[in-house]
């Protein structure tokens, strides 16, 4: 008959192995070794982060009012609220081990894409107002073609404060959130560079 291998016993283990001095990739393939897919290395890699804080308990966490199961209604409509969320930022807000959480956005088809720079968040009104300035332009060049004679050069704003874009967990065919770029002023007294390029052009 097959030893069925405990899950304390490879936290002893793991235990062992982190006193040893060993890393938890080290860690992860001297165990596995012995005991084949029992340890994976991000597993490896929470329980060494809670040694090296000096917990060194290898029971279970005791969490109060942690449910048995994930609804999956619950989890769409937390992520479609804010798909920007990480999963540990989930995992707090539901009260469920981090892959739980992970399963469970896979079996609703939640993906984790980039989103989408923009370089303003505009209103109707303003889409509106390019497109009736664009249309007049037109047809003020169409009866007397004034770009012909505009001359135009490249500069480059480097900015202080630079927000990043965040992933976020979205159906497949879902489209990407957008984040408008930051103005040239995001904060009193950020420093702004102006980088001028030596060519002009003609449009």
């Amino acid at each position: 008959m097959a030893y069925k291998i405990q899950e304390v016993h490879i936290r002893h283990c793991m235990l062992f192995e982190f006193r040893k001095g060993n890393n938890a990739t080290v860690v992860t393939k001297n165990i596995s070794d012995v005991y084949p897919g029992s340890l994976d290395v991000c597993k490896c890699q929470r329980w060494f982060s809670k040694f090296r804080s000096g917990n060194f308990d290898l029971s279970d966490a005791h969490r109060p009012g942690r449910p048995m199961s994930l609804d999956n209604n619950v989890l769409r409509a937390e992520v479609e609220a804010n798909p920007c969320q990480t999963i540990e930022e989930l995992s707090n807000t539901l009260n469920q081990p981090w892959s739980t959480i992970q399963e469970h956005l896979h079996q609703i088809g939640k993906i984790s894409r980039e989103g989408v720079w923009v370089p303003y968040n505009l209103s109707v009104q303003n889409k509106a107002n390019r497109s009736n300035t664009c249309n007049a332009l037109i047809q003020q060049h169409h009866a007397e073609p004034f770009l012909d004679r505009l001359v135009t050069g490249d500069e480059k704003w480097v900015l202080y404060d630079n927000p990043k874009r965040k992933s976020q967990w979205l159906s497949p065919n879902e489209p990407a959130r957008s984040t408008a770029k930051p103005g040239l002023h995001p904060q009193e007294g950020a420093p702004v560079c102006l980088v001028e390029h030596p060519r002009n052009r003609p449009l």
